[in-house]
């Protein structure tokens, strides 16, 4: 199967925060990029190796895409090991990617009087991209899932929002409390929309959660598992 690979090269790297590094990508074929103009969007990451011509691939959330300079923003979530954790970190400006087109699924219904945004560091460039281009008129709540309180991130935004931290990923022998952490949330009357997105397992129960005892319609609630417990993370 053949794809049609656009590539890129690294403009800049950063660290945003200990456990977050941030990438700035330019040149090679990113003014062909069509951006869905969804702010969840992410595409796939084609890693170079030095015995697979094709690369290790991962998705990743697009952060930030600056159409008029034809830059491309990611960030990077540290872990112990990983293709892409050992790229983000050795990364130099310069080095090349190749990326494939973007997919989305952040999707409010038109009803949705409010969106409640639930995820752990995994879904945070998401869930800030999503608060920066959300127009003003839009209320959002927000829980966010970190290991630390240095781990948080100012974002900017423009819409009515309520963001809440909670320090609890890895406490004890949990890797994830996002479950207990969807569970907790006080949504406002009437009809809203819910992104949830973090690890699957704890996705997959706050889905039905959400679902089966909070009274979500299925078509007001999207749930992205961006990894699994047990499984290692790049």
């Amino acid at each position: 199967m053949t794809h049609d690979y656009l590539t890129a090269r690294v403009k800049h790297r950063e660290a945003v925060t200990a456990s977050m590094i941030r990438i700035v990508l330019e040149g090679g074929d990113l003014h062909r990029f069509a951006s869905t103009g969804r702010p969840d969007e992410f595409v796939w990451l084609s890693f170079p190796t030095d015995d697979d011509e094709e690369g290790t691939g991962r998705y990743y959330t697009v952060r930030r895409w600056d159409s008029a300079r034809a830059e491309m923003t990611i960030d990077f979530v540290k872990h112990e090991i990983g293709i892409a954790t050992n790229w983000a970190q050795q990364a130099r400006e310069g080095d090349a990617i190749r990326l494939l087109a973007p997919r989305f699924r952040f999707n409010p219904p038109s009803d949705a009087g409010y969106i409640a945004l639930i995820a752990d560091m995994t879904g945070l460039p998401a869930v800030g991209r999503i608060l920066e281009e959300l127009p003003d008129k839009i209320s959002v709540i927000a829980h966010v899932e970190i290991p630390h309180e240095n781990e948080r991130q100012i974002i900017e935004t423009a819409c009515d929002v309520t963001l809440q931290w909670h320090e609890t990923a890895g406490c004890g022998n949990q890797r994830t409390r996002l479950f207990d952490i969807a569970r907790a949330v006080r949504f406002p009357d009437g009809p809203g929309y819910v992104w949830i997105a973090g690890e699957a397992k704890a996705v997959s129960q706050s889905r039905k959660y959400l679902r089966d005892v909070m009274g979500f319609d299925k078509d007001h609630i999207t749930s992205v598992g961006y990894w699994v417990h047990g499984q290692a993370r790049s």
